[in-house]
C-alpha cells in the first residue's frame, strides 16, 4: 500500500494549510465532496496522545484508498476529513470507529453521558456549503495560536455547550496555615466555554461489576410488570389520534432505580448495548408466555446480534401463531453503525421473515444524512429533544422537510413527545406520527 500523506502522521499537525490548498484545489467542482468536522480537542490531554491519533485515523484508512479520501490534523487535535462521492452510509460508520477508539476518554463518557455526542461532528455537503467551509477554515488558520479556542466557539455556537472549564479543587491548606489572598484578576478564557453539560454531581456510570450484578438479578426476576405499552399514532389537527403500532418495551427508568440504584445503566453505550440483549431475551420471553400480543401491529427493541439467536427464532415462529400481524423490530443507529456487516445479515433475515425494521433514537439531523432505502428500514424514529426549537435554523429546517417527504411522511416517527410544544414542532415540520406521554393524554390514557 503506498503512503498517503494525507492519512495518519505521526509528525505534530498542524496541517491547516495543506487543507486549504486541497479545498481550494476543488473550487470550480465541488460535487460530490463531503467534509467531517470531528471537534477531538475537547479530549483530555491524555487522550490526545500520538497513538490515539493513529487509531482515530485507522477508521478513515479504507475511505483514503477507496474514496479518494483525505484526512487532515489541526494544532488543538481536531480532524477535518473530505471524500468524494463517498456515502452517508460508510462516514457515519468511520465516524462511529474513530470516537470509539478514544471511547475509555471521561470526556467523551461524559459528553455521550449528557447527549451532545452528535455536536462532537460537524458535516457539511460541499456542493453547497463551499463557501461557509472554506471560510470556516480560513478563519481558524488565521486565528493566533494563544485565542484560537475563543475563534472555535465564535465559527461553532453548538461547541459553546458541548464542553466545559474543569473547576479543580484546590489543595487542602494545613491547619494553622494562614494563605494570603490573591487579588481577583479576571481571565480571559482560552477554550471554548463549555460549562453547564458538567454538572457538580454526576451520578457513576455502571461498570463491567455493576453490568454483571444487574444482568443476574434480571434473570431472575419476572419483568412483566415493567413492561410498559405507547401507541405510536398519527396526529392532525383536533382530529383524536389514530393508532398506527404499540410499542412494548422495558421501563428502564424502574430497572435503574430498583435494581442497580446509584448507577446510571445508559451511560456506557457498549456495555448497555450488551445489556440490552438481556432485555430482548426477557421481553421475547415474557410476550410469548403470557400470549400477550395487541391485535394489531406490535413493535419492540431489538439488538442486532439477539436476531441471530435461537431463541430469536423461537420468539418469531410462536408469534406468527398469536398475531396476524408483522412484527417491528427497533433497532438503534448505534447498534447498526457498530457492525454494518452483521445488520445486513440480520436485514436479509428479517425480510424473509416479513419483519419491519425501525432505527431509533436518531437525532432530527440524521433525516436528511441518512438513505432508508440504503439501509433498507421502514420506519425512521426522531426522539424529540426541546433544544430543537432554538438550534435547528429555517436553512436547516427546509432540509429537514424535504428530507422528511423524501423519506415519506407515514416513514417518520416523533417520539418521546413529553409536552405541547413537541408536537407543535413536528407539524412545523411536516411529521404526522408521534409517540409519547403527550399522545397518550390526547388518547384519553
Amino acid at each position: 500500500m503506498n503512503k498517503n500523506v494525507y492519512a495518519e502522521s505521526s509528525v505534530k499537525p498542524s496541517q491547516i494549510n495543506e487543507l486549504i490548498g486541497y479545498i481550494r484545489s476543488f473550487r470550480r467542482y465541488p460535487k460530490g465532496y463531503r467534509a467531517l468536522h470531528l471537534h477531538f480537542s475537547v479530549l483530555d490531554r491524555l487522550h490526545q496522545q500520538p497513538h490515539h491519533r493513529r487509531s482515530i485515523a485507522t477508521a478513515f484508512n479504507k475511505l483514503i484508498q477507496t474514496d479518494e479520501g483525505k484526512l487532515f490534523w489541526l494544532d488543538p487535535f481536531d480532524l477535518f476529513f473530505i471524500s468524494k462521492n463517498c456515502s452517508h452510509t460508510k462516514l457515519e460508520k468511520a465516524k462511529f470507529d474513530a470516537f470509539r477508539s478514544v471511547s475509555d476518554s471521561p470526556v467523551l463518557k461524559r459528553i455521550i453521558e449528557n447527549g451532545k455526542d452528535n455536536e462532537l461532528c460537524d458535516w457539511y455537503e460541499l456542493e453547497d456549503d463551499y463557501d461557509k467551509f472554506l471560510n470556516i477554515v480560513e478563519t481558524i488558520a488565521n486565528a493566533p495560536k494563544k485565542s484560537i479556542g475563543n475563534n472555535e466557539s465564535e465559527k461553532n455556537p453548538s461547541l459553546q455547550n458541548l464542553m466545559a472549564n474543569l473547576d479543580f479543587d484546590t489543595a487542602e491548606v494545613p491547619k494553622g496555615i494562614i494563605q494570603k489572598k490573591e487579588p481577583f484578576i479576571k481571565k480571559e478564557p482560552t477554550v471554548p466555554n463549555y460549562n453547564h453539560i458538567f454538572p457538580k454531581e454526576v451520578i457513576p456510570v455502571m461498570g463491567p461489576v455493576q453490568l454483571d450484578k444487574l444482568e443476574r438479578n434480571i434473570v431472575n426476576i419476572d419483568l412483566i410488570s415493567m413492561i410498559r405499552e405507547q401507541n405510536i399514532c398519527v396526529v392532525i389537527d383536533e382530529i383524536t389520534p389514530q393508532i398506527v403500532f404499540s410499542k412494548r418495551y422495558v421501563s428502564l427508568g424502574e430497572i435503574n432505580k430498583s435494581l442497580l440504584p446509584g448507577y446510571n445503566i445508559s451511560g456506557d453505550k457498549w456495555l448497555f448495548q450488551r445489556l440490552t440483549k438481556t432485555f430482548d431475551s426477557k421481553v421475547m420471553q415474557s410476550l410469548i408466555n403470557n400470549k400477550n400480543f395487541p391485535d394489531h401491529v406490535l413493535s419492540i427493541n431489538m439488538n442486532v446480534q439477539s436476531v441471530l439467536t435461537n431463541e430469536f427464532d423461537v420468539f418469531i415462529k410462536k408469534q406468527k401463531e398469536l398475531s396476524d400481524h408483522p412484527l417491528i423490530l427497533e433497532i438503534t443507529l448505534f447498534d447498526i453503525m457498530s457492525d454494518l456487516t452483521e445488520y445486513y445479515q440480520v436485514q436479509q433475515k428479517l425480510t424473509k421473515l416479513g419483519c419491519k425494521i425501525c432505527i431509533s433514537n436518531m437525532d432530527i439531523q440524521s433525516l436528511y444524512v441518512l438513505d432508508r432505502e440504503l439501509i433498507n428500514v421502514d420506519f425512521l424514529k426522531i426522539k424529540w429533544n426541546n433544544l430543537y426549537r432554538s438550534s435547528v435554523n429555517q436553512h436547516e429546517k427546509k432540509k429537514i422537510i424535504s428530507a422528511i417527504e423524501n423519506q415519506g411522511k407515514m416513514r417518520v416517527v416523533l417520539s418521546n413527545c413529553d409536552s405541547e410544544q413537541a408536537l407543535n414542532f413536528g407539524r412545523s415540520i411536516g411529521i404526522v406520527m408521534y409517540q409519547g406521554f403527550e399522545v397518550d393524554k390526547l388518547q384519553g390514557l
